[in-house]
């Protein structure tokens, strides 16, 4: 567990987590927030069901399958970084980029 100590000379980070509990922590988080994109650029889980089967125009469907995938290889990227962490501060640092939008949502 993280806990933030503020002080008049600032704020003390004190930091009880072990490096397997801020990995664990960290993967969930990027995760989460994986999801959150797809979901906040209007891919539901019935948008990705629906362009799975092609119910789609063919061009929304790429749209879609494309998004998610670069969603997850950044997950990915993501998730080798917070792998190979040798601190808690280093998994922590590590930080999702979300990739562009398609136009063809």
């Amino acid at each position: 567990m993280k806990v933030y100590v503020y002080k008049d000379s600032g704020v003390e980070v004190i930091d009880s987590r072990t490096l397997a509990e801020a990995i664990a922590e960290k993967k969930q988080e990027i995760s989460k927030r994986a999801t959150t994109y797809i979901e906040s650029a209007g891919i539901d889980i019935v948008a990705q069901q629906n362009a799975a089967l092609g119910v789609y125009p063919p061009a929304r469907c790429e749209a879609i399958k494309s998004y998610i995938s670069a969603c997850r290889n950044e997950y990915l990227r993501c998730k080798a970084l917070i792998l190979a962490a040798t601190s808690n501060d280093e998994a922590d640092a590590v930080q999702f980029v979300a990739p562009s939008v398609p136009e063809n949502l």
